[in-house]
């Protein structure tokens, strides 16, 4: 739909091109992360190219690991100063913080997988051993103890 020059879309056609529910896109309205939303006659929401835009900015916060309320922390401080100068800074030290985080879960999984491969390895011999007194080996002739 286009009007004065300027294109809008309904919220079924944007939640296509943005690939979300409508529920979400109003959910976002809602708490405040969309707030340029127009209405036209009968109270119908129309969006423009600025939320087609805004949609695909807060989509690529989520997948960074950004939250819905840092998102809206990142808007407040738009809203009252107006410019990016603010912004930009809170934005780029929320995303070293869940660089940090990934980090840290990173480390956890390492440290989780060599576990895993020390407990197999135990497995692994365990039944070796238990095939061995099967076949007839003695209990001296075991490797390791559990």
């Amino acid at each position: 739909m286009e009007s004065d020059g300027l294109k809008y879309y309904q919220i079924g056609e944007l939640a296509r091109i943005v690939d979300m529910s409508p529920r979400t896109i109003r959910y976002y309205e809602e708490i405040g992360l969309l707030n340029s939303v127009k209405r036209i006659e009968g109270g119908k929401r129309v969006y423009t190219d600025k939320d087609l835009q805004r949609l695909k900015f807060i989509t690529r916060l989520k997948h960074l690991g950004l939250t819905l309320s840092e998102m809206s922390e990142l808007e407040d401080i738009y809203q009252i100063h107006q410019t990016n100068k603010k912004v930009l800074p809170r934005l780029s030290e929320l995303l070293e913080n869940h660089a940090e985080k990934i980090d840290d879960r990173i480390n956890h999984l390492i440290k989780l997988k060599a576990d895993i491969q020390d407990y197999q390895r135990k497995i692994q011999q365990k039944m070796e051993a238990d095939e061995d007194l099967q076949k007839g080996g003695t209990f001296g002739e075991r490797s390791g103890h559990y």
